[in-house]
């Protein structure tokens, strides 16, 4: 299904792009640098691809097809090629390799035909020795530059002259193209099987033997991995060898490679949560859906990376998501001049080795992950959250001081299923809340609270999805502000801590060095009839100080004493803290905007 599903989209592509998709011969590649060079075959100059930060940045372009490479061995590309291969010694590498390029390069370009200047340039390019690269090296470039040609990525070659790539001219095109045909053709060709990805009933000499090389997956080999692969006797069958197990044509091979390399090197089509790197497409020829889910999915990254290419209504309705669910729209009615039938996928790779793992791999509808993720917004949804966290911000709460690198790099992935499928979110996260919770203070210079917004905002959230997995209607007693009418006695009491904590420090003053959420929030959240009534009496003593306040406090105090039972509960559960940590949020919440608006 997965290979399926990237063939097709590469039917889309055909559709959509036309003439700027490659061909047979050739594929798409990142290139870093670009050499020119003269009709002598001589270097002109050697220019890095940087970015706005002058790091080393790559360019796409279609060149002639590349292989995936196996083993150590000198396996060269036609007119794509690294600085290994192109210089060889001259930059104190495998003279092997460039020996290899130029018996490749030399027996494509004999069947050229015409000897036009750019064969005659490459012909001369070949021919120099190795202290010829290294004396014209020297003229045009600083070893800084070298080094970067070292450790960097593919070179393409321009004719300085024309200021056209050689890989684009037409007659090096039609040798290369002829070259190639002639490399697929063998004696095979009798023998007939079925190509697994389309149905077609194709000759073996069409069966990829190595499939594509897949790039760009964090923590996989720079020169791309396998999702494809047989390697080892135990995996093969039927006296086939390597991907003849998994009979795909090379035609249907290369598309799906092509399309996975394209969505890997596209950050509005990828996010990296912990060790997995998540694809995500949409089955349609419009951009409108697949703005929308590129949208969706920058939210799941620590800072949104929206390309220039997204429809700028669709991100900025995406962004004010709170807004509108603060308003009661709903995900159809901001959404409803697109196609939510349009299929999604959602592909999730690991790397093992040369090989890629597949760690997940969901579909479904663009209106079910639209809905599973509004909703998502809409459990977060609190009073005093204006925008929705991503997910490295929700767990950062749950990291050892507050730290990005605390992160347990399991959680991650968790959270992200739990968004995706609509399910309940991690009770193993949950636990993590709330020990952090109860064991750290406010350190407003990390940006850490006890119970601040985001915290109290994915305590709300788990304790909705909790109870709603449970079929438990509790999504009233679980509003986004204060909520008197709460049935909940963890939630009373919560309000009630809230209370006690502004009478002690309205009457002793901001500058205490600890208040009693410091000194009894653990015990007052697990066992609550052992700490408020001692509570309680500490309270009546702060009132009575408290000659300007002290009145209203005690008044507020009765008020949620109303709420609750004549006994205390003994003990409360974890979800049962929440709710008290909830009650605690929205009653300071309540209290302290009230003090602002006066």
């Amino acid at each position: 299904m997965i290979l399926q599903a990237l063939h097709r989209y590469y039917q889309l592509l055909l559709e959509r792009e036309g003439d700027s998709m490659p061909q047979d011969e050739y594929t798409s590649a990142a290139v870093s640098f670009e050499i020119q060079l003269d009709e002598r075959g001589h270097f002109v100059s050697i220019i890095p691809y940087v970015n706005e930060k002058g790091k080393l940045d790559k360019q796409i372009y279609n060149v002639p097809k590349q292989d995936k490479r196996s083993g150590s061995g000198v396996n060269p590309y036609f007119l794509c090629e690294k600085a290994e291969y192109l210089f060889g010694s001259a930059i104190s590498l495998r003279e092997v390799c460039r020996d290899g390029l130029r018996q490749l390069w030399s027996e494509v370009l004999v069947n050229a035909g015409t000897q036009s200047d750019e064969v005659l340039a490459l012909h001369a390019f070949l021919e120099l020795s190795t202290e010829q690269l290294v004396e014209q090296l020297q003229l045009i470039s600083d070893l800084e530059l070298q080094d970067s040609l070292k450790t960097g990525g593919l070179c393409v070659l321009k004719f300085a002259p024309t200021g056209k790539f050689f890989h684009d001219d037409p007659v090096i095109q039609q040798a290369w193209e002829n070259y190639y045909k002639r490399l697929r053709a063998n004696d095979d060709s009798a023998r007939i099987q079925m190509c697994l990805l389309t149905g077609e009933q194709i000759s073996t000499d069409q069966i990829a033997r190595l499939h594509p090389s897949i790039k760009n997956v964090t923590g996989a080999q720079s020169s791309g991995a396998a999702i494809v692969s047989f390697n080892i006797p135990s995996f093969c069958s039927f006296g086939r060898e390597q991907s003849y197990n998994a009979p795909t044509s090379q035609k249907a091979a290369d598309a799906y490679g092509y399309v996975l390399n394209r969505f890997l090197a596209d950050p509005n089509h990828k996010v990296r949560i912990n060790d997995t790197t998540v694809v995500f497409w949409t089955e349609s020829a419009k951009m409108n859906e697949q703005d929308l889910l590129s949208s969706l999915f920058q939210e799941f990254k620590e800072k949104a990376d929206h390309s220039q290419t997204d429809e700028e209504s669709i991100r900025e309705r995406v962004k004010s998501a709170v807004v509108r669910i603060r308003q009661g729209q709903q995900f159809r009615d901001t959404f409803h001049d697109l196609d939510v039938n349009t299929t999604f996928y959602v592909l999730g790779l690991s790397p093992n080795a040369a090989r890629l793992s597949v760690r997940f791999w969901y579909t479904g509808s663009l209106g079910e992950i639209g809905e599973r993720m509004w909703r998502h917004y809409h459990d977060l949804s609190i009073d005093g959250l204006d925008r929705s966290p991503t997910i490295k911000e929700l767990l950062r709460e749950i990291a050892v001081g507050h730290e990005w690198g605390n992160i347990p790099p399991n959680m991650e992935g968790q959270m992200f299923r739990a968004i995706i499928l609509g399910q309940p979110y991690s009770r193993s996260i949950f636990a993590q809340l709330m020990n952090r919770i109860r064991s750290e203070s406010d350190d407003p210079k990390k940006g850490l609270y006890k119970i601040g917004t985001v915290r109290a905002a994915m305590i709300k959230a788990y304790l909705i999805r909790y109870y709603r997995a449970r079929k438990i209607n509790w999504e009233g007693e679980l509003t986004m502000t204060l909520n008197p009418q709460s049935t909940s006695v963890p939630y009373h009491l919560g309000r009630l801590f809230a209370c006690l904590e502004k009478t002690q420090v309205s009457a002793l003053g901001q500058g205490i060095n600890a208040t009693i959420r410091d000194r009894y929030w653990g015990a007052a959240t697990a066992t609550p009839a052992n700490v408020f009534p001692r509570l309680l009496k500490l309270s009546q003593h702060h009132i009575t100080k408290d000659e300007k306040w002290g009145r209203n406090n005690d008044q507020r105090i009765a008020e949620v004493m109303n709420a609750l039972p004549e006994q205390f509960p003994k003990r409360l559960t974890l979800e049962e803290q929440g709710m008290f940590a909830l009650g605690y949020y929205h009653q300071r919440q309540e209290m302290y905007t009230a003090k602002a608006d006066q």
